[in-house]
């Protein structure tokens, strides 16, 4: 039985610490996914010869190692976005239903069609920033804590 109550959500510091734990629960689900994954990584020799011949071939489990880190940051921020929008409207709402949820699927479906369902350039960008920021996140939890 759900309650319509805010459950542990009450400040911004627990919205955010509860996203960036999803965003490395995410990575993990994403870099066990990059290591068994059925597809060739971009460029590699297996990509390039099912590019020319036209015919999928499943790549062996851990052939693709160098998709890890790609699939480790799409599946973490996926993950995050969800998790933030849907745990800061249900801040801002100070309630704590399916509606939030719903709203968290809709930002999640526009992040994932602007940066990493369109152009190869805005994916680019897209791993360049999430790597940049879960290092930066690494070296403030290290040093500065």
């Amino acid at each position: 039985m759900s309650s319509n109550r805010l459950g542990s959500y009450r400040t911004s510091s627990t919205v955010i610490s509860d996203s960036v734990y999803q965003v490395l629960k995410g990575c993990i689900y994403g870099g066990v996914w990059g290591m068994v994954t059925p597809f060739h990584a971009p460029g590699s020799p297996g990509a390039i010869a099912e590019a020319n011949s036209g015919i999928f071939k499943v790549a062996k489990p851990f052939s693709s190692l160098s998709s890890i880190g790609h699939n480790a940051a799409m599946f973490g921020t996926i993950m995050g976005i969800q998790r933030l929008s849907s745990k800061s409207l249900e801040l801002l709402r100070q309630r704590q239903d399916f509606y939030n949820e719903i709203f968290g699927f809709g930002v999640t479906y526009k992040y994932y069609t602007y940066f990493l369902g369109s152009t190869e350039e805005r994916l680019i960008r897209h791993n360049r920033i999430f790597g940049c920021a879960f290092v930066a996140t690494l070296l403030y939890g290290h040093f500065v804590v």
